[in-house]
């Protein structure tokens, strides 16, 4: 007889297959629309050259009468986008004086040294320099005058970039008496980096030659965006490591595109700007008028407090100094070690440190703002891991996923086992959120505990309530997310330095994007005899595919004959094969298939379907199954 073969929206990987009979038990590239599976869709390159770095945040504003832009934040520069074109105003820390710097070169090498006093440089960083006259030989102006890698720190006055030219025996010069050296904000790691290393506690700890006991931690670098009015505000997340990280820069939209940005401090006016600072961002989406400093130096101090809150005054942005003129002020968070995240919402500002959550809400008057504390019991596993949905604040912590809307709520989650046992807890600064909104779905992407990239997704479908996951196979693999109303298509940046319309197409980048979904067991009968399924009637829509494609997905089942058995099957004469094997019983159904013989035996059956081809969309309806009985025996 025919059965019709109904399933349960989303996936539920917390209990056993067998349990879960009735849903979903493993989807990959397939998400869920009106409860019916459906192929995600596909993704194409966006940006024409490649970024620099890990890009780890995506700000996407639109200033009045400009372009629409989206400013990317990597582990080394910072990116403005204009329909595809990247153009660098990652900021400028320090513009040395007139003749400050010198070159000093050796005859058959590519290494320039540099002689500048208090560079404040690290290895790695950014330097372009200016106005610089020819050594003399092939290391002319024109080779000098660019942008460099600072390669080695000899010492806080001397340091050397490798030229695009090697020196010969005529470049005997120091590059005049003009040379300016413009040096960019630090760069940042692209991976966080933790471990035992030499030197790391003070000194005559411990033995000669053995490394500390005191482990150390190297963050990735995080970038943060705000906008204030028309203005770019961004940071580095302070990371404590004594460089410059964590100013904040100014990027003013009235300037050439190209215009890097610059130290708020230096701006006219500028008073007690916060350094050191975790986060800057604007409160109550710009209610107040007011940029908030999370996690920064205090007023009249010089040490970090990683709890304190400042702000500017409402009328002058760049004056934080706190008087009966000014409205800039201070507060502190309580509860935690540390900021890790602020989020402004509709009518607050919450503030999220690895266990509270509290709320910034302006009321103006003396005091401007009011925290309270929200839950002092929640956790959250990454700063970049909360995303907000219309004031609904969804995020990850370390063992479950939260909302708020008001209030705390735990989300129940099929796949929290899933999840939360098989993460790499080294890495999880990589771990962020991503909206689509047109599909009502929160992506978290995170590192699985085998892999020290991003390499799996998992899924929240809030209108339904229903959970789906994913590998990052595919060139899938991403590290940070955009939907915006005022662009096309949610925007994602990869590894590999380009950023990627997605629900674009069909395929991934012109090659196929693979998809599979497979059911969770469903028992054939009662579970006390043997049935056999000769023949599946297909419900598969092909609407969205290419025009030029021949679309199709391979559909079958797999039968066990106990729910801890491997799959088996039976041969072309309906025997049983003597010992169980892993296998699966196929075939391809396309727009024009009526019906697919299977000849599959078992006391319980699974449904897999798969899509590999090009140009490929597909949703899934309500199959049935022709399943009638046969035996006790086998």
């Amino acid at each position: 007889m025919l059965k019709k073969l109904l399933f349960k929206p989303g996936v539920n990987k917390d209990i056993t297959d067998y349990s879960a009979e009735g849903g979903w038990y493993d989807t990959n590239k397939v998400r869920f629309v009106s409860g019916f599976p459906k192929k995600v869709g596909g993704f194409a390159k966006y940006t024409v050259t490649a970024f620099i770095g890990i890009c780890r945040t995506m700000f996407n504003y639109t200033p009045s009468g400009a372009y629409n832009y989206m400013a990317l934040g990597t582990s080394k520069k910072v990116y403005l986008d204009t329909g595809g074109t990247l153009t660098d105003i990652t900021g400028t820390r320090l513009v040395s004086g007139a003749g400050h710097p010198t070159f000093a070169s050796t005859n058959g090498s590519a290494i320039i040294t540099v002689t500048e006093a208090s560079h404040g440089a690290n290895a790695g960083d950014y330097v372009t320099f200016s106005a610089a006259a020819s050594l003399g030989g092939l290391i002319t102006a024109a080779v000098l005058n660019q942008e460099y890698v600072i390669v080695t720190i000899t010492d806080a006055n001397i340091f050397t970039f490798t030229a695009t030219a090697t020196a010969n025996s005529s470049d005997s010069g120091n590059g005049g008496g003009s040379t300016v050296a413009s040096y960019q904000m630090p760069v940042g790691y692209d991976l966080g980096t933790q471990g035992f290393g030499w030197g790391t506690e003070g000194w005559d700890v411990g033995t000669w030659g053995t490394a500390s006991g005191t482990p150390i931690y190297l963050p990735l670098r995080l970038v943060y965006f705000t906008k204030y009015f028309d203005d770019l505000v961004f940071n580095a997340r302070y990371t404590v490591d004594g460089d410059d990280s964590g100013q904040i820069y100014y990027w003013a939209n009235n300037s050439a595109l190209n215009t890097r940005g610059v130290l708020m401090s230096t701006l006219g006016s500028a008073s007690d700007v916060p350094t050191r600072v975790i986060q800057v961002l604007i409160s109550q989406d710009n209610t107040s008028g007011t940029i908030l400093a999370l996690g920064c130096t205090p007023y009249g101090l010089s040490a970090h407090d990683p709890l304190a809150i400042r702000w500017s005054d409402a009328t002058t942005v760049v004056n934080w100094t706190p008087s009966d003129l000014t409205t800039a002020g201070s507060l502190n968070v309580q509860s935690g070690s540390a900021i890790m995240t602020g989020v402004p919402t509709y009518n607050e500002t919450l503030i999220f440190t690895e266990s509270s959550l509290s709320s910034l809400k302006f009321i103006g008057g003396f005091e401007v703002f009011r925290l309270d504390e929200i839950s002092n019991y929640i956790s959250l596993i990454s700063p970049n891991a909360v995303s907000n949905v219309d004031s609904s604040i969804f995020w990850m912590g370390t063992n479950k996923f939260y909302m708020y809307n008001g209030r705390v709520q735990t989300l129940p989650c099929t796949l929290e086992d899933h999840v939360f046992k098989n993460f790499n807890s080294t890495q999880t600064d990589q771990f962020f959120a991503g909206l689509n909104a047109e599909f009502h779905e929160v992506w978290w992407f995170y590192c699985s505990s085998a892999s020290t990239t991003i390499d799996r997704y998992v899924v929240y479908n809030y209108l339904e309530n229903i959970w789906f996951h994913g590998a990052c196979d595919d060139n899938f693999d991403r590290t940070a997310w955009s939907d915006s109303t005022t662009r096309d298509y949610p925007q994602a940046a990869s590894d590999d330095g380009y950023v990627y319309n997605h629900e674009y197409g069909n395929d991934a980048d012109g090659a196929a994007l693979t998809a599979n979904i497979t059911s969770a067991s469903v028992s054939l009968d009662e579970g006390d005899r043997y049935t056999l399924i000769r023949k599946i009637i297909p419900d598969v829509a092909f609407i969205g595919s290419d025009t030029n494609a021949t679309p199709s997905v391979s559909m079958g089942v797999q039968t066990k004959k106990f729910p801890g058995s491997a799959t088996a099957t039976t041969n072309q004469e309906s025997e049983s094969l003597s010992n169980d094997v892993t296998a699966i019983s196929k075939s391809i159904v396309n727009q024009f298939t009526e019906q697919i013989y299977v000849r599959a035996r078992g006391r319980q059956m699974a449904l897999t379907i798969e899509s590999t081809g090009s140009g490929v969309a597909w949703q899934l309806g309500t199959p049935r199954a022709d399943i009638r009985p046969d035996g006790r025996r086998g």
